[in-house]
């Protein structure tokens, strides 16, 4: 009663679409969070970042940092489903340097009991190389689905059947997600009592919204694909709203490793010396300018004990009884 009361009062700010058939607000003025309503006139709150996505480059979109809890969101809601159509990592392939970040990933899951014998879904999992780097590490118990994936691959939701798993992953995923409860209570079903979820997010704390034009920081704010960037405090409040215990926490993304040149400083450098967009990520490497830049060679070797920390990790275990005691 309350919803359409607000659509009633507030029509003007709300849009369907396409994509969105559903009645949706226009922008994202309210903290999904800690719920702090901002005045979208006010134009001192909002900072500007270009899409860094190749085909949007010239594409820019306001974000807002809630001043009570800190959470960053995108002001403007859009139809997100054509920006996922020109996305470049749905092209991107199993090479060695996604090895050596999916062996991190890996490493994490196994310090908390990960083996061949548990079940695992990759959820959100694009064209599926984690799952394809478990498989031929001899696991047969992964699975992986996307809701933007192939209704034919990925994307069917036949897959979800196989739950409960012990082990869910949520990599680079739930600021991507409008209503993060709502995706989190969905994974708990899924997730055996006592099984563990792994969530992998940009770190909203470490974010420097005064510098829109720096790879470094409008990588993380990657709008307007992420809607919501959480802090430690608020990833770990969301958890512990469906009960699940906090018991690592890691302020570094899993690709962000100390291999030569396998780190986020290296990589945001490489990309500032090409188009600045993400795309040149996931194309193969123009190593005249990595070789003829002395800021990149510095990085490739340093980077990572430079790093901005603007990405982490926390993982949580489920209750092993009903009651969650």
């Amino acid at each position: 009663m309350a919803e359409k009361t607000s659509y009633s009062r507030h029509k003007d700010n709300f849009v369907a679409t396409e994509h969105y058939p559903q009645i949706i607000p226009k922008q994202r003025t309210r903290c999904v969070i800690c719920k702090h309503e901002i005045d979208a006139n006010d134009e001192s709150i909002f900072s500007d970042f270009n899409c860094n996505v190749r085909a949007f480059q010239k594409e820019k979109f306001k974000v807002w940092r809630c001043p009570k809890c800190k959470t960053i969101h995108s002001l403007d809601i859009v139809d997100i489903a054509p920006y996922y159509e020109k996305y470049p990592i749905a092209d991107s392939i199993l090479t060695w340097e996604m090895r050596l970040c999916y062996g991190k990933l890996f490493r994490q899951l196994s310090k908390h009991g990960f083996s061949k014998a548990h079940s695992i879904l990759d959820y959100g999992c694009a064209n599926g190389l984690f799952i394809e780097y478990l498989k031929q590490k001899g696991f047969s118990k992964c699975y992986g689905y996307d809701p933007y994936a192939d209704g034919d691959g990925f994307g069917n939701e036949a897959i979800l059947d196989s739950a409960p798993f012990d082990y869910i992953l949520l990599q680079d995923v739930i600021e991507h997600v409008e209503e993060p409860t709502e995706l989190l209570s969905k994974l708990d079903n899924l997730l055996a009592p006592g099984g563990y979820i792994l969530i992998g997010t940009p770190n909203a704390a470490n974010i420097d919204l005064t510098k829109p034009n720096t790879s470094d920081f409008y990588n993380p704010i990657h709008a307007p694909y992420h809607f919501h960037i959480y802090t430690p405090q608020t990833l770990q409040y969301l958890g512990n709203c469906q009960n699940w215990q906090a018991i690592e926490f890691r302020d570094r993304a899993y690709h962000d490793t100390p291999w030569m040149g396998v780190n986020t400083r290296a990589w945001n450098q490489y990309q500032r010396l090409c188009d600045g967009s993400l795309d040149t990520i996931h194309e193969p490497i123009e190593l005249r300018k990595v070789l003829t830049s002395y800021k990149m060679i510095f990085y490739v070797f340093f980077g990572y004990w430079l790093s901005y920390h603007t990405e982490m990790s926390m993982m949580f275990r489920k209750a092993k009884n009903a009651d969650n005691s």
